[in-house]
């Protein structure tokens, strides 16, 4: 049932590109109008007056009426009307002018002399000439040219012009040959036309195939990236920022503290939701552009804080230990207890002599010293190592101890 659904909806599709041929040759049914006038002038006379006028009025009604619905259709009146009712209408409109050419030019034929039935014979192969291009819709071409030529193959056979008979002869042979080379280029116009919409549908196609893969290609990015359970950054896209930062630099390592009792306490549903909370104060107390959030895994993060000088990267560091203990009083339903963190601090000059290895290695041992100092604290480590107690910064110079 799809399969005919789809058959249809593709010939009322090409249906509609043949029209649409059609009526853009609309303007060349003028033509037909200034043939008819040079009609009327070889065949003028008193007793010929009144025929010619109501056959010149029976030439022009299909023209006006092609060409007025050319007009309508592109401003897209009348509403409603599809590809079927406008064929509809062009084969009305064909079959009245082939009559209108076939029995008018079948009387000329009949009341002229031997000059006057050149004109009107050339005149009407004229007509059929420049109507060749209504092969596109097969059906309006034979509609217009079959009764003009039967006409006059009637016409001329029945008549006592001179070789009539050779012509009424030739006349029928034309008609057939016209109709068998309409046939054939007019199903290979269709094939035409039928590709051009397959190759459009194609093009369609691909473009949403390719904008589809596009999304999955941001979305693979995002999750190759990004740590899913708070948006941050992860361990990848935080050592791409340290390889890509240049100048100076402090990274921080932030650790939760106590989170494995937290989560034991009140579960892992808001074990993360502490989790996910940590991280929004986190994000909010950097700068976007020059630092970075990243989660190193569980309940450990690390920032990098770029440009700054060591006692602005210390001053940040307070910030984003004081904004994490802020949580229990700006989400008190959300936190089910206060929430504290130990930051280790490492630093790195202008001068670049740190490598990224060793920031960590350094941030990490700064964060060790911060929890045995009894956490919810800053430890800087540079020269000498700097330890900050709610916002107090005191001097400690040795390594910290890891026994």
């Amino acid at each position: 049932m799809a399969k005919a659904n789809d058959w249809v909806r593709g010939e009322t599709d090409v249906l509609a590109l043949q029209m649409d041929a059609l009526y853009k040759a609309a303007p060349a049914s003028v033509l037909s109008i200034f043939g008819g006038l040079i009609a009327m002038a070889t065949y003028w006379s008193p007793q010929a007056k009144s025929g010619l006028l109501i056959w010149f009025g029976c030439i022009c009604a299909p023209a006006l009426v092609h060409i007025a619905s050319a007009v309508l259709r592109h401003k897209g009146f009348p509403k409603g009307w599809g590809p079927v009712a406008w064929s509809h209408l062009v084969k009305v409109i064909y079959l009245a002018a082939g009559l209108a050419w076939g029995i008018g030019g079948a009387w000329m034929l009949s009341i002229g002399d031997d000059h006057q039935t050149l004109v009107i014979c050339c005149l009407v192969m004229g007509a059929v000439t420049c109507s060749f291009p209504a092969i596109v819709y097969v059906t309006a071409y034979n509609l217009f040219q079959v009764p003009i030529f039967a006409m006059f193959t009637i016409t001329l056979a029945a008549g006592d012009i001179e070789y009539g008979g050779l012509l009424s002869i030739a006349s029928a042979l034309l008609c057939i040959a016209l109709a068998v080379m309409a046939k054939g280029m007019g199903s290979q116009l269709t094939l035409a036309l039928r590709l051009s919409l397959e190759n459009r549908q194609l093009a369609e196609d691909l473009a949403e195939h390719g904008a589809a893969l596009e999304r999955a290609n941001r979305e693979l990015v995002v999750e190759t990236l990004t740590d899913p359970l708070t948006g941050l950054a992860n361990r990848r896209q935080l050592m791409n920022f340290m390889r890509a930062i240049t100048g100076r630099c402090a990274l921080l390592i932030v650790d939760v503290d106590h989170f494995k009792s937290y989560n034991d306490s009140f579960g892992h549903v808001d074990g993360d939701l502490c989790l996910v909370l940590a991280a929004e104060a986190l994000q909010q107390s950097i700068r976007p552009g020059p630092d970075l959030v990243a989660r190193q895994g569980g309940e450990e993060f690390a920032l990098v804080l770029g440009g700054l000088s060591q006692d602005e990267a210390l001053a940040m560091a307070e910030l984003v230990r004081a904004n994490v203990q802020a949580l229990a009083d700006l989400h008190p339903r959300k936190i089910r207890r206060t929430v504290t963190v130990s930051i280790g601090l490492a630093y790195r000059d202008d001068d670049r002599q740190k490598t990224n290895a060793d920031l960590m290695e350094d941030a990490d041992a700064a964060l060790y010293e911060a929890k045995n100092s009894g956490r919810n604290r800053v430890c800087a480590r540079a020269m000498p190592l700097t330890v900050i107690r709610g916002g107090k910064a005191e001097g400690w110079n040795g390594p910290p101890s890891h026994a």
